[in-house]
């Protein structure tokens, strides 16, 4: 988003008299702008002193932060899958359906082996990215929120809301369909579990650092 122009020129001739950016932000809101909007004109800006405001110098990491992100949010999916297919699998090894006869309880114990291989790898692996990713937004001195950040997060909440959507389609299906079992049920509460999970961090997530530093640059 281009900086408003009359905005930028009003904040480098009050920084020119001497004004500090917090008096300069605390004007404008007063006047109605958006955080955003002074968020943006602000760190035009650099905080050096000199004898006029002088312009600070924009760096664009969009390619790098893009794929950073991506690699997290892939993590959380391969994650997610991993615990899912985990639970059913050990679902249907403690609970068999009567009359099975495929898959086999050995051909089971093989999927649950498996499955908790992938977690065993993945897990561990989003949960660093995760923490890199909660220390790199914590270190991070400019203002706005990264678009590759934003636009995965948003991402994975329509994905996580297609999900938990689908599985209530499901459990209305078996509850109508009479095939309501204990361990149809408990599948679905599962899913459902890890959706409202995945939802709700991340929607906290995405709203709190937006609120604090408003919607923003493209870094």
């Amino acid at each position: 988003m281009a900086i408003n122009k009359e905005l930028l020129g009003f904040v480098g001739s009050a920084l020119e008299k001497g004004a500090s950016k917090q008096e300069i932000s605390d004007v404008l809101t007063a006047a109605g702008w958006d955080n955003q909007d002074i968020n943006q004109a602000l760190s035009a800006y650099s905080d050096t002193e000199f004898v006029v405001p002088v312009p600070a110098k924009k760096h664009s990491l969009a390619a790098r932060d893009t794929v950073f992100y991506l690699f997290l949010f892939t993590l959380l999916y391969l994650v997610s899958f991993g615990l899912i297919f985990l639970a059913f699998n050990i679902l249907d090894l403690v609970l068999p359906d009567a009359g099975r006869t495929y898959p086999t309880p050995e051909v089971i114990e093989s999927n649950v082996r498996y499955w908790i291989s992938w977690s065993v790898v993945f897990t561990p692996c989003y949960l660093f990215v995760a923490f890199k990713s909660a220390k790199r937004e914590q270190q991070d001195t400019m203002p706005g929120v990264s678009k590759g950040r934003q636009w995965l997060t948003y991402l994975t909440l329509f994905v996580a809301s297609m999900t938990a959507l689908g599985d209530l389609v499901a459990l209305v299906w078996g509850v109508l369909d009479g095939d309501a079992t204990t361990k149809f049920l408990l599948k679905t509460l599962f899913v459902a579990v890890v959706s409202a999970v995945i939802l709700l961090y991340y929607y906290r997530d995405i709203k709190a650092a937006e609120t604090a530093t408003g919607v923003g640059h493209e870094y």
